[in-house]
């Protein structure tokens, strides 16, 4: 306590002796309306130079494009957390991908060595990639069955459930009252001789194949909340180059400090 009343002592005593009398009992006269963006960080601005009001007024755009630009051009030292943030999400955002594209080259190969390949005399790097909704069916069902039980003629579904043809052959059949519409039915989503799989005695490779899925269904949905970031991180460095603008602060005559804002462009 001493210490703070020697520290006024000693602040009244140098303005005396400088000549400069504090007047107490003046009121103290309202501080007019200012921008804060023209404040303590404009002087603090990274830029060399000082921008035009209009030259400002375009900061929520730049940082609607490039999170943190408008910031630098309002002279705010936050522009380094909007940065910081872009670049280290677009970082884990390419690591994800990369990720999610070594998954899906790791079970296709794997798909085409173990499961596939016994169904075709051709080298199964020769063999024909899937679509996800294959593999997720493969994922589901240990052998996809035959396509058609005759090798000549009308298509004969496969009649055991298990497999996942037959599956959906006893779908189509409990849908439709018709044979023909059923086998309409089958002929569009059954797998086709040349997709076909069986994963008997090689359970423990299908195990792995099941895992690898899982890694990559991982690290697509890591890409996915990548991406919301960066857009919430746009969104956010927009709002706040826009606040910085418009937001005005004013101090009255008792030092109440109020804040206000105007809603035109």
């Amino acid at each position: 306590m001493r210490a703070w009343w020697l520290v006024v002592v000693v602040t009244i005593g140098g303005s005396v002796t400088n000549g400069q009398v504090p007047n107490i009992g003046a009121p103290i006269a309202p501080a007019a309306w200012y921008d804060t963006a023209l404040t303590s960080s404009r002087a603090r601005s990274p830029l060399p130079w000082r921008l035009s009001e209009r030259a400002q007024s375009y900061a929520p755009l730049v940082s609607a494009i490039l999170p943190g630009g408008g910031q630098v051009l309002l002279g705010n030292d936050r522009f380094i957390g909007y940065v910081a943030v872009e670049a280290l999400t677009w970082w884990k955002y390419s690591k994800d991908v990369r990720e999610q594209r070594q998954q899906e080259s790791a079970y296709k190969s794997l798909a085409r060595r173990q499961a596939r390949s016994r169904f075709t005399n051709e080298s199964p790097d020769l063999l024909p990639d899937g679509d996800w909704a294959y593999y997720e069916k493969m994922r589901d069902f240990l052998e996809s069955g035959s396509f058609s039980l005759s090798s000549s003629g009308p298509v004969m579904p496969d009649t055991d459930a298990t497999t996942y043809n037959g599956s959906r052959w006893a779908l189509a059949q409990s849908t439709y009252s018709s044979r023909e519409a059923a086998l309409q039915q089958y002929m569009e989503v059954a797998v086709r001789p040349e997709f076909a799989w069986s994963w008997k005695s090689a359970q423990f490779q299908f195990d792995i194949f099941k895992r690898t899925t899982d890694k990559r269904n991982d690290a697509h949905r890591a890409g996915y909340t990548d991406l919301i970031i960066l857009g919430a991180n746009h969104i956010l460095s927009m709002i706040d180059a826009f606040s910085t603008i418009r937001l005005r602060a004013s101090t009255d005559a008792s030092g109440t400090t109020s804040i206000g804002a105007r809603v035109q462009w």
